[in-house]
């Protein structure tokens, strides 16, 4: 497809406004240049050194500047990362708070009114002493009602904050035209953008309605490939061609997963304090073939329960099972019972499960391919079109692509909550998501070969 086909297809003749003009300094993203230098050599690219992403972290390391609101402190500069805060309250002050990284949405106010109260009360009043360490306090909020007061009202608060911030974004920014961060395509907006870095570009960053400031996180990422430095692994090259060729190469079309300042651009840390826009325990793999053949459908279904979103609007839940059984009550969808009436197996309902997850990211209705303009209208356009009742058709072609097989979102919970009546399906859940996937189209071509066979008997 040239580049022409591909701007009328997104409908981007770019227009000559402000937004374009103001964003000219976009150009310095190297994916924008001219691609005539991009004949490197391998030696050229590779070097040495290793690659950021496989070295060590602090848990929780992400950086920041803030200044030391405790009295009598000495330290006039201000603090740059958590690590070093986390040991400079410790050291200096003897205080440890519990699973700080929970108020990194919040930190100069959580620890701000914390120097409030310490000012009218000695630590000892709110605070037990850490085991094995003299004169080091713990503020644990399991056991410090003010603290977990304190959590809760500031959470609360930002979350507010986040959603008024996220609706004003979606009734203004997300309809402006913004440049791919990987070609010369301009789209038109928001939405056809994410679609494009995904679809063109395999570029995924989980449901994009799930972003706030989105135009800052968008800006965050350009700077890095203007530095010549990779989103994923962040190593940085020596030119444009070098660092174009690496993130192909080695398809690091993905966010940095030990990067922690890319948190605060997803609602769920909002939702849920300190937890990751990537699960922090799969960062150790080499690579994601070596996590998908460890990760088995055995592994998801053997973990706790985990907050799960509802296929049709932005609420979280507990457990798959509470997502399920919230979906059945206000949108109707009953997947069991689904399941009881086409005559669904295990991976049919999978591929069901991640086609709608796939639509929904999309804004578009699973059943009849209505697009909406916004993610949070798709369910009252299900309630009045009816289109849960009206389902999908079983010879629908997305029934026999195997994509649907894997995960919409990686490590979706809803996927555990998927049961099956059939004897083999203790076998299938031992089976790696490679073999799961290869299993399934094996059967999947097994019935195309045989609707073939049908068609030319017919004729």
């Amino acid at each position: 497809m040239n580049e022409k086909h591909k701007n009328e297809k997104l409908g981007s003749s770019v227009p000559k406004d402000s937004y374009l003009e103001a964003n000219l300094s976009q150009r310095t993203n190297p994916y924008h240049l001219p691609d005539d230098d991009d004949s490197t050599s391998e030696d050229e690219e590779e070097d040495d050194r290793p690659d950021p992403v496989d070295m060590p972290v602090p848990p929780y390391h992400t950086n920041i500047v803030i200044n030391c609101p405790f009295d009598n402190c000495d330290l006039v500069a201000p603090i740059v990362d958590t690590t070093a805060l986390i040991k400079h309250i410790k050291d200096e002050h003897n205080i440890v708070f519990k699973n700080l990284h929970h108020m990194y949405m919040a930190l100069d106010s959580y620890l701000a009114r914390w120097a409030t109260e310490l000012r009218q009360q000695p630590l000892a009043t709110f605070a037990s002493k850490c085991p094995n360490e003299d004169n080091v306090y713990i503020i644990d909020p399991a056991h410090c009602e003010l603290d977990k007061k304190i959590r809760e009202e500031m959470q609360k608060n930002k979350l507010d904050e986040i959603l008024e911030i996220q609706q004003r974004e979606r009734e203004t920014d997300s309809k402006l035209p913004r440049k791919c961060l990987f070609c010369k395509i301009v789209c038109d907006n928001r939405t056809v953008l994410f679609k494009h870095m995904f679809s063109e570009h395999n570029f995924n960053i989980g449901l994009p309605d799930n972003l706030v400031n989105v135009s800052e996180f968008l800006g965050i990422l350009e700077s890095h490939l203007s530095k010549l430095q990779c989103l994923y692994c962040e190593k940085t090259f020596t030119s444009p061609a070098v660092l174009r060729k690496h993130m192909r190469k080695k398809k690091h079309f993905k966010i940095a997963p030990k990067n922690r300042q890319y948190d605060r651009f997803y609602v769920i840390n909002y939702r849920e304090p300190g937890k990751n826009w990537e699960n922090l325990e799969h960062d150790n793999y080499e690579s994601d073939d070596e996590r998908e053949d460890d990760r088995s459908w055995a592994d998801w279904k053997e973990e706790e329960s985990q907050s799960t979103m509802c296929l049709f609007d932005n609420q979280m839940f507990p457990s798959p099972e509470e997502a399920l059984n919230h979906m059945r009550e206000s949108h109707s969808f009953d997947l069991d019972k689904i399941r009881k009436e086409k005559d669904l197996d295990f991976y049919k309902i999978i591929v069901l499960i991640n086609y709608i997850r796939h639509q929904s990211s999309l804004n578009q209705c699973f059943s009849c391919g209505t697009t909406v303009d916004d993610f949070s209208l798709l369910a009252p356009h299900l309630e009045k079109e009816g289109c849960v009742g009206k389902f999908v058709p079983m010879d629908a072609e997305f029934w026999k692509d195997p994509k649907y097989l894997l995960p919409t979102y990686e490590n979706d919970p809803l996927l555990t909550g998927v049961d099956d009546e059939e004897s083999d399906v203790d076998e299938d859940l031992r089976l790696s998501d490679r073999d799961a996937n290869r299993k399934f189209s094996s059967q999947i071509l097994k019935e195309v070969a045989a609707n073939e066979v049908e068609k030319l008997e017919r004729k």
